[in-house]
């Protein structure tokens, strides 16, 4: 999944058939800042409703993709999958030690 910024849509007034009546959005990845590009733009199908501004993950893998929209015919590589209303950032280093392995470990060392 990546985190992308909607920063815009896609008109067309001829469409694959595949694509009629789904909306095209462009997607900007960026840092986990919310704000920093982190690399090209992309176009995704939208299944959320997410509009210009919207923080949102997607999925860029067109396997996956087709999966959503049950069309194995479907000429994407990319989905708009949810709308992003809050994102907490841990920081990694208070993450040690709290996985379920290592916590199974611990138990098992005592």
């Amino acid at each position: 999944m990546r985190l992308c910024r909607i920063t815009g849509d896609v008109v067309s007034t001829v469409k694959n058939d595949h694509l009629r009546g789904r909306r095209i959005l462009v997607c900007q990845p960026v840092d986990l800042d919310c704000q920093t590009p982190m690399g090209p733009s992309f176009l995704a199908l939208d299944v959320t409703h997410a509009g210009e501004g919207d923080l949102v993950l997607t999925i860029k893998e067109g396997g996956g993709a087709r999966i959503i929209f049950g069309d194995d015919k479907i000429p994407l590589a990319a989905v708009v999958v949810a709308i992003v209303d809050e994102l907490d950032v841990a920081d990694e280093a208070s993450l040690v030690g709290t996985s379920v392995i290592e916590s199974a470990r611990s138990t098992e060392a005592e």
